[in-house]
């Protein structure tokens, strides 16, 4: 009981000392300060004690440091607080942890207020303003500043006229850290103006230039990676290629291809220049015009004292590609014809194939070919699938492929026509004329050529009466003569003076195509006259003289004569009344025309049911003037201009030298024969037989025959016809046509290309 109540008086006279410590100990509260310090301003620091037994004693530190009175610091110290002023901030020096110390007899307290005055920044690790480096040097610069805010610092390059932050990208031997810049190997790359700025918002922020420069810089080639290091040339153009190398010179440049330098003097078609640089040099290789074998990899090689380089350039020589293989025609229909080919395989041209080109023309006959069509076809493709065609034609076509280079040679020229189809237009320009009392001469011309669809077989004539409409055409098959020449038929057997409907269509082995328009013609009611004959019996300089002369029995069928004629260059004939006065024979004059002119002419008889068939044409030419004849006597006349002329008394003396010398040879073969005879005389009979059978005779064997020849006259030596100032050329009239006028023919003949009047049978 009694050491219990000794440990329970212990412990409240402890708890009585600790309590009256606790109450005497000084204790402060956080520093204070007026306003945020500045650079160039003042601030002030309040320490004051919330509780502690007096006297107290109060001091200042500074990052441990103890704190004075100085010109721009003081301390005041008060019974219960204590203040630190600064006045005035000069410098971010004045920055730090500051530490106010309070004691007293009973103990101490403290409390620290972190100070950080802003301003710009103040240096603290300056570059120098120049670095000579050698090549592949390490490197090592920094630049710092301190200040509050904390200071940042940025490189920077100076470059094409402005400066250029300097980032870790520019270069792999450049490290760019916060404060310093780290180059593993210093190159001729690094060789540049740079500068460091040091700055954390305020201003004057720092800054500072310097340079950086690279003793001994090796020969180095430029784009060594880029697109220039293939290059590709038509056949025929420029090849230029260049190498552009920097570095310290005398700098050699050298180019090889295939381990052989190149150089103009084994190659003239080659030429190399060399053209200065700010930094260097630049080699020019140049081929004027690249062939095939200029196809290759050159080396461009750049050397000098430090070090050399070398780079590889491609050089392609791009053609036309080559022909397409296996052309050919897989299936043709009447309006479309599917062909194909062979691609090209990437081994036969240098450069892609971008597509093909298909070439096809109509071909109407050998050697004349029609418009040129084209078709563009995708690379990918061996098949085409060509429309729209004509039916019936003749086509050729050829292919081409193509590269960025152009066109290539073209494949085989393959042959295809397409199927037939039935003729898509009807014959044109149809004209019915009566005859006679029961024939009716039909002509027309074939349908446009572009709707033949085919070649025409022939033609389908229909007729009909007029006034039957309910009969069916009769036709009759008349064969094709040609695509441009006008076909006739003779329709016979008709009824005399009746109206019959007219039609014609063509064919081919298709089918028919579509029929004329129906055209009405009636037969006459009687005959139309014979056809009379024409005969020529007299030229003169402007007259020709003509003869008529009517078949038996033809006087009482005929009304008048017409006469048809005109000059040989003349497209169309004139025509006159030929002065009838019912004989059966008489010649007529025509004059007034022009001399030393070819003149054709022919006759038709009419009467009231029409014209006759025309005679034959016959053809007659005036003669020359007088004066334009050429005489010997004229040459001499004295009334000619100056002797003649000139130019005759050339011709009279050219003549006169021709004759001379006809005369001469004349005498001298008849001198040799005269000589051989002699001398075939005095030989022996027997050798003169023996020399007569074989053929030769020893002594002559180089005379030429003797005597004459006879000459074969392409004259009629039949014919009564007058010679005509030797101008007369008649023509012997041939049938009208070569039909029969039976029901059972079905064919006609050409008659001409133009009407039958302009060339009459």
């Amino acid at each position: 009981m009694k050491v219990s109540r000794f440990v329970l008086n212990c412990f409240l006279l402890f708890s009585i000392s600790n309590t009256t410590n606790a109450q005497n100990a000084p204790k402060i509260g956080p520093i204070t300060s007026n306003s945020k310090p500045k650079d160039g301003g003042a601030a002030t620091f309040m320490c004051t004690i919330e509780s502690g037994s007096k006297p107290l004693r109060f001091n200042w530190y500074k990052n441990g440091s103890p704190i004075d009175s100085q010109s721009t610091i003081r301390i005041e110290n008060l019974s219960t607080s204590s203040i630190l002023m600064i006045d005035p901030i000069l410098s971010t020096n004045d920055n730090g942890n500051y530490s106010c110390v309070v004691t007293n007899g009973f103990g101490k307290d403290s409390s620290t207020i972190q100070v950080a005055i802003e301003g710009s920044p103040q240096w603290t690790i300056k570059p120098d303003s120049f670095y000579k480096m050698n090549l592949n040097d390490h490197l090592n610069i920094r630049c710092s500043g301190k200040s509050s805010p904390k200071a940042q610092t940025i490189w920077k390059v100076f470059k094409d006229s402005s400066w250029i932050i300097l980032d870790n990208h520019m270069d792999n031997n450049m490290k760019i850290l916060d404060e310093e810049i780290i180059i593993s190997k210093v190159n001729k790359n690094h060789e540049s103006k740079y500068g460091c700025t040091v700055t954390n918002g305020i201003e004057p922020s720092l800054w500072t230039e310097f340079e950086i420069s690279v003793i001994g810089f090796p020969a180095k080639l430029k784009n060594k990676n880029t697109a220039s290091s293939s290059v590709s040339v038509k056949k025929g153009n420029k090849l230029e290629i260049d190498c552009e190398v920097e570095g310290d010179k005398p700098i050699n440049m050298n180019w090889i291809k295939n381990s052989i330098t190149q150089n103009k003097f084994d190659n003239p078609r080659l030429d190399i220049n060399e053209l200065p640089t700010v930094d260097g040099i630049k080699s020019i290789l140049t081929i004027k015009s690249a062939d095939s074998v200029d196809d290759g990899v050159y080396q461009c090689q750049a050397e000098n004292k430090y070090g050399k380089d070398e780079k590889t350039i491609k050089v392609t020589i791009v053609e036309p590609p080559p022909s397409p293989q296996s052309f050919m025609v897989h299936q043709a229909w009447s309006r479309s014809v599917n062909v194909g080919w062979s691609k090209l395989s990437s081994s036969s041209s240098k450069t892609p194939i971008l597509g093909y080109v298909i070439r096809y023309w109509k071909t109407s006959s050998p050697g004349i070919n029609e418009q040129l069509h084209e078709v563009n076809v995708s690379a990918s493709m061996n098949s085409y699938l060509i429309k729209d065609i004509e039916p019936g034609t003749m086509f050729e076509a050829t292919l081409m492929a193509v590269n960025e280079v152009g066109l290539g040679s073209p494949s085989r020229v393959i042959s295809f026509t397409t199927g037939e189809e039935e003729p898509s237009s009807a014959p044109v320009d149809l004209v019915a004329t009566p005859r006679g009392p029961s024939t009716i001469r039909i002509t027309w011309r074939p349908p446009p050529r572009d709707s033949h669809n085919g070649k025409l077989l022939g033609y389908y004539v229909g007729y009909r009466r007029a006034d039957d409409y309910k009969s069916t055409h009769f036709f009759k098959t008349v064969d094709s003569l040609g695509p441009n020449v006008t076909h006739e038929y003779l329709l016979t057997s008709l009824t005399k003076a009746t109206d019959y409907s007219i039609t014609v269509k063509a064919f081919n082995s298709a089918g028919s195509g579509p029929a004329y328009q129906e055209i009405t013609v009636a037969t006459l009611a009687g005959d139309v006259a014979p056809s009379p004959r024409l005969h020529i019996t007299q030229t003169t300089v402007d007259s020709i003289t003509l003869k008529y002369t009517l078949p038996q029995g033809a006087l009482g069928s005929i009304d008048h004569l017409d006469l048809h004629f005109k000059e040989d260059d003349e497209p169309h004939w004139r025509s006159i009344d030929f002065f009838f006065d019912g004989k059966e024979t008489a010649e007529y004059t025509l004059s007034g025309l022009n001399p030393s002119m070819v003149y054709k002419f022919y006759l038709t008889a009419s009467n009231s049911h029409g014209a006759s068939d025309p005679s034959s044409i016959v053809t007659a030419k005036t003669s020359r003037p007088a004066r334009d004849a050429f005489t010997f006597g004229s040459v001499f006349d004295p009334a000619s201009d100056a002797f003649g002329s000139y130019w005759n008394m050339i011709t009279v003396l050219s003549i006169t030298i021709a004759v001379a010398i006809i005369i001469i040879v004349i005498v001298i073969a008849f001198v040799f024969v005269r000589k051989a005879q002699l001398e075939a005389a005095t030989k022996p009979a027997y050798e003169f037989s023996l020399a007569s059978q074989a053929g030769t005779l020893g002594y002559n064997q180089s005379i030429p025959p003797t005597g004459t020849v006879r000459r074969f006259v392409d004259i009629d030596v039949n014919t009564n016809k007058p010679l005509m100032h030797g101008s007369l050329v008649d023509e012997y009239p041939t049938p009208y046509s070569k039909l029969t006028v039976d029901g059972n023919n079905k064919h006609s003949v050409l008659v001409d290309h133009n009407h039958v009047y302009d060339c009459p049978r």
